[in-house]
């Protein structure tokens, strides 16, 4: 593009001087990443984002504010910049986004040698997609990198079926998901330290069950909510407790094993209680048993999901 107006000569000598400041820019650029390498490390994820049209750029050209500023990318993924046109940047890193418009600059003979930096500084509107275990499951606006925390919060948080864990798709690398333990019942440091962007998916995973059978106040199934550890104590609890007329000396545990089999554990509840024993921990599956004293055969509460084994594992358990 020919250069016919003062402004344009004008910019010609400053590509000059941002041709000798150059060595000065990385002189600089080292020393921040020395003085701030948390805030450096936090960047990281960002530029990897591709940018969309409704993105915020701001696009910095070293000491040359009049080719600087922020742009928006318009419906058709382009930036027109103060001197050099328009420029497509749509599905671009911000990094490529900085080499593409550098080259325009060059190739229209406004700068000799510039120096183009582009950071996304707001993203569009694009939702968060949050699904599974939440009160309220959708699709909500968190404009910029926001923490897990806020995408779960927004969706009224987690319910009582909830996981151990909770997966994380990023819009821009769909292939490899996010996988966040959740170690606690309440939100655990990760889900908090968790980014999430515009676009992204979040799925809360359901708790697996463990069910109770036999003489208790309140038999059925139970949450293993939140990945925290169930020992048969708590499990007891969960169910209100037991009758008089249990067996405490003939309580078991029915565990599914990975071959269809189950095995059978059997304890003393008394001992538990009396902390004579340790207290069994319960796992994913588990059938905690306590039949009645004298009964031969009391009914069998239904075990969604349970295989065959499993079934007449629990049912012979409970023969006194």
């Amino acid at each position: 593009m020919a250069i016919t107006n003062k402004a344009a000569f004008a910019l010609l000598g400053l590509a000059f001087l941002s041709a000798s400041a150059i060595a000065q820019s990385d002189a600089q650029s080292a020393s921040a990443s020395q003085a701030a390498p948390a805030a450096a490390s936090e960047r990281v994820p960002l530029q990897n984002i591709p940018i969309t049209s409704g993105d915020l750029l701001d696009v910095e050209v070293f000491n040359t504010p009049e080719l600087s500023g922020k742009l928006r990318v318009d419906q058709q993924g382009a930036v027109v910049l103060p001197i050099g046109g328009t420029v497509k940047v749509d599905g671009m890193l911000p990094s490529q986004a900085a080499a593409t418009i550098q080259e325009r600059l060059v190739t229209s003979k406004i700068m000799l040698s510039p120096l183009v930096t582009v950071d996304i500084v707001d993203y569009s509107t694009d939702g968060v997609t949050v699904l599974g275990e939440v009160k309220a499951p959708g699709v909500y606006t968190l404009l910029g990198p926001r923490s897990l925390y806020d995408a779960l919060a927004a969706a009224g948080g987690v319910t009582a079926s909830e996981g151990s864990s909770i997966t994380v798709t990023h819009a821009y690398d769909s292939t490899h998901p996010i996988t966040v333990n959740v170690t606690t019942q309440d939100y655990s440091p990760e889900i908090k330290a968790t980014v999430v962007l515009p676009g992204d998916t979040v799925v809360v995973n359901r708790a697996p069950l463990i069910y109770v059978v036999g003489d208790f106040v309140h038999s059925g199934a139970f949450y293993i909510q939140g990945g925290t550890k169930l020992t048969v104590l708590n499990v007891v609890s969960l169910a209100q407790g037991f009758n008089k007329t249990a067996a405490m000396g003939k309580a078991a545990i029915v565990r599914p094993l990975p071959d269809g089999t189950a095995q059978t554990i059997r304890f003393n509840l008394n001992k538990v209680l009396k902390n004579q024993i340790p207290a069994p921990v319960m796992q994913a599956g588990d059938v905690l048993v306590l039949p009645r004293s004298g009964w031969k055969d009391f009914g069998l509460t239904a075990l969604p999901g349970a295989t065959n084994a499993v079934v007449d594992a629990v049912a012979y358990s409970q023969i006194d």
